[in-house]
């Protein structure tokens, strides 16, 4: 795996003061996302002062969000739906599109370096919400900075990068990584990767974008999630390159796209559907962003140009008419065309093969080289080969490497052999082959070892398509889940969550408190006077207070706060890593805020106060019932000192208000 950049040598740089940075706005709100104590209404008045990132955040939120979910509409409900870490990331990636746009590197394209990079964090982003191997908001924030270590380079070295862009620019077969080694002792991914580091973001997520660009050199376990994110950073980067490249290498650069969606598990209908829809957020983003951008392909065409096998499976898997009339699920794989590569057979035996296998039934490659039939094989990933064991003393080493990739698993491996010879019968075996023919070969034998070996391929393709059934059907079950579980936990009025989300939230956060020694406190909030503006004005009137109230208290929480509607007119704030005085004084802001709170209701104006009482976790409490309860009790002794006050009783001289 490729190492991290030497880091003493990175603090130089940044010392220098030259890399690519964050300025005005996102400074403050970098900032104030990292202070444990800022609250939703102060980080949503920092993001105002920059309408334009009000905008990217408010779209950004709504991208990520799955089909059904209510459209989020403003900055505070951005927030909620993205979370702090992505807030931040975001401000970075947006200030920096903002503030480097041009540079000194002549060579370098900016316009579309970030034209790139917004298809790529598309692309991350959809492929997450698919994969769910990263939160979509974490993946387009990931995606739109993977690149950044060569815009780094750009503003380091504009003379040196640009000799090596234009050296590439004549010479297209170079490798630039390797000429960023020469020129600089290290690469624009590991520069990149240690800039997402010293910004805060996860070494999950820094990992492989330090070698997305190389991914034959990675060792991760393969069911890992860096691993999976690796895998999705890699076909985004394949996304962008299409939809930036000239029509005329569109149908080269589709073909293994395709491979690459269905070893992530994405049939080739549904991945054609995510293209698509990368293609028009592009348009849309490119116009918030006020970046150049082009027509997107036609994915869906793009099908018509590749092998008949691939364009009928892609087709099969949107649901056409390949599959026949009244057919069970599975039985247009009867009718599909096995890849065969047959790899230094001699003319008479090639010549057999074509003559004797149906070409509807087999596609074959012939490469009479070896050195050639293994770069040939990686190239079409074969599901069937056809090996001349005699020449070669090393195809024992190398079918053991290749049965260890990840169509190798899968290869139906037949060996040509010189003579029936018990040793070479063995070697083959333990090498990995699957059957064996030996010379002359007889045309029925060949015929028959041959469909022997597509009926076992067609059994695992079977097998894996049963399995993408399940996997879907999983999945939409889990999507389902998930919605009925927000819903039994959200309080229908007003919209925040309910006593049962409450109670199973306050449980976790108890245990995690209790294992890492943090604070942990809690208020309970009682709506002063309620009864008597229903009791006046009648129980719509009072939904609207108790909805106008929520909404300014959920305001002034801390980030990391959470509010719940215990019932009636009774609210329960959970206050993770809170000590008592931070929480008196968050308690002290939700006062005010309610006391000054003119209730709009379309008739008469309304004024309602809260008591609120507070507590912190101590080790005399034997569960979190005692908490709510001492809490409840500050409440209470706030009601009984005239109301619209603040209560702690492990505090009892602290009444505010």
């Amino acid at each position: 795996m490729l190492q991290p950049i030497d880091m003493k040598r990175f603090e130089q740089i940044k010392a220098a003061g030259d890399l690519p940075s964050p300025r005005g706005v996102a400074i403050a709100i970098i900032r104030l996302t990292q202070s444990p104590n800022v609250s939703a209404a102060e980080l949503a008045r920092t993001i105002k002062g920059d309408p334009a990132f009000v905008g990217r955040l408010i779209k950004a939120a709504n991208s990520s969000l799955s089909a059904g979910k209510r459209a989020v509409v403003s900055v505070q409900d951005a927030l909620m739906v993205l979370g702090l870490p992505s807030v931040r990331t975001m401000a970075l990636g947006f200030s920096l599109l903002s503030n480097y746009r041009k540079g000194a590197c002549e060579a370098f394209n900016y316009e579309h370096f970030w034209s790139f990079s917004l298809v790529m964090a598309l692309s991350m982003q959809a492929l997450a919400l698919r994969v769910r191997v990263l939160a979509a908001d974490e993946a387009f924030s990931l995606g739109l900075l993977a690149r950044v270590g060569e815009l780094a380079l750009a503003t380091l070295y504009p003379a040196e990068f640009g000799r090596v862009l234009r050296e590439i620019a004549a010479t297209p077969a170079l490798h630039q990584l390797e000429l960023e080694e020469k020129a600089f002792a290290m690469t624009h991914c590991e520069l990149g990767a240690a800039m997402l580091t010293d910004w805060g973001l996860p070494e999950v997520m820094v990992a492989p974008m330090r070698c997305y660009e190389t991914p034959e050199q990675v060792g991760f376990a393969e069911a890992g999630r860096e691993a999976g994110l690796l895998q999705c950073l890699v076909l985004a980067r394949a996304i962008a390159r299409l939809c930036l490249s000239p029509e005329s290498e569109h149908a080269n650069l589709m073909s293994p796209m395709l491979r690459l969606a269905s070893r992530l598990g994405i049939s080739h209908g549904d991945f054609i559907a995510l293209c698509e829809n990368v293609g028009r957020e592009w348009g849309e983003w490119g116009k918030l962003l006020l970046l150049e951008t082009r027509q997107a392909p036609e994915f869906s065409q793009l099908l018509s140009t590749q092998e008949p096998s691939t364009a009928e499976a892609a087709r099969r898997s949107r649901g056409g008419s390949g599959q026949r009339p009244g057919a069970a699920g599975d039985e247009f794989l009867d009718d599909e065309a096995v890849r065969v590569l047959v790899i230094g057979a001699n003319d008479d035996e090639r010549a057999c093969m074509r003559s004797t296998l149906d070409p509807e039934s087999f596609l074959i490659t012939e490469e009479e080289d070896y050195d050639q039939g293994i770069e040939r094989a990686i190239d079409i990933q074969p599901q069937l080969m056809v090996v001349d064991w005699g020449h070669a003393g090393r195809w024992a080493d190398w079918i053991r490497a290749l049965r260890d990739t990840r169509f190798g698993a899968s290869l139906y491996l037949l060996v040509l052999l010189d003579e029936l010879d018990e040793e070479a019968l063995k070697k083959a075996a333990e090498a990995g082959a699957d059957d064996f023919l030996v010379r002359p070969v007889c045309q029925s034998a060949l015929a028959l070892r041959m469909q022997a070996g597509r009926r076992m391929i067609l059994l695992q393709l079977r097998l894996e398509h049963e399995r993408e059934e399940l996997r879907h059907f999983a999945a939409e079950l889990a999507i389902s889940n998930r919605r009925l579980q927000e819903a039994a936990m959200t309080d229908v009025l007003t919209g925040v969550p309910n006593r049962r989300y409450a109670i199973d939230r306050l449980h976790m956060e108890w245990a995690a408190c209790a294992r890492h020694h943090r604070p942990l406190t809690v208020m309970v909030a009682d709506l002063d006077g309620f009864k008597e503006i229903n009791d006046a004005h009648g129980h719509d009137v009072g939904d609207i207070a108790l909805r106008q109230v929520s909404e300014v208290l959920r305001e002034e929480l801390r980030a990391q706060d959470v509010l719940c509607r215990m019932g009636g007119d009774e609210f329960l704030v959970i206050c993770p890593d809170a000590d008592l005085n931070a929480a008196l004084a968050c308690a002290e802001r939700l006062r005010a805020a309610a006391a000054n709170l003119e209730i709009e209701t379309g008739g008469p104006q309304l004024r309602l106060s809260v008591s609120i009482g507070v507590a912190t976790r101590d080790e005399s409490m034997p569960a979190m019932k005692a908490l709510i309860k001492l809490a409840d009790r500050g409440a209470f002794l706030a009601k009984a000192r005239g109301r619209n006050c603040v209560v702690a009783p492990q505090r009892a001289d602290h009444p505010t208000g």
